[in-house]
């Protein structure tokens, strides 16, 4: 967390002069596309069992608030199914976030840091067995949208959300890639 924390600071503070170079207007965006996740705490738990989750969507959206600083919203979903004889057990996360992001903008290429909060809806289905429980989670990651047409671009994203339960922190890395349109 110290190390996301610095990041973000140096980041900030690279990008507050563009705050001078604001047009002013605000500018919108949405996107949507794939994303990989790893649970790193089934692989600590369980050595047999797979923590990737490779079925995975996220859509976003985001208001410009000035040049360098937007307002994003975010829903996602990562799901898996377990190969287990006798039944086929379904994991699932969705989250709902929303938080500041950083944004740079070098010749079409627009680096970002974020950091967002919300919260993280876990459910699994064994035996026809349901349990679902929805927790507090945070998310630093950052990334490069790269400007591919004057209102269309793609995503390339890292992020390593934290979902605080019970009064532990279970830990998701996981990698997006998104087509992005700003209107």
């Amino acid at each position: 967390m110290r190390f996301s924390s610095a990041v973000l600071i140096l980041l900030f503070i690279s990008v507050a002069p563009l705050a001078a170079q604001s047009t002013g207007s605000l500018r919108y965006e949405v996107a949507a596309g794939y994303q990989f996740m790893h649970d790193q705490d089934i692989a600590k738990a369980d050595t047999d069992l797979s923590a990737n989750f490779p079925a995975g969507w996220m859509a976003s959206g985001g208001a410009r608030l000035w040049g360098w600083l937007s307002a994003i919203g975010e829903v996602g979903g990562s799901a898996k199914t377990l190969s287990i004889p006798g039944d086929k057990p379904k994991l699932r996360v969705y989250t709902f976030m929303a938080g500041p992001r950083f944004t740079r903008a070098v010749h079409g290429i627009n680096p970002f840091a974020q950091v967002l909060l919300g919260s993280a809806r876990a459910s699994n289905s064994v035996l026809g067995i349901h349990e679902t429980v929805t927790d507090f989670s945070y998310q630093p990651g950052g990334g490069l949208d790269l400007n591919l047409a004057r209102r269309v671009g793609a995503r390339f994203e890292g992020d390593y959300r934290i979902i605080r339960a019970e009064g532990h922190n279970s830990k998701e890395p996981r990698v997006i890639a998104a087509a992005v349109v700003g209107f």
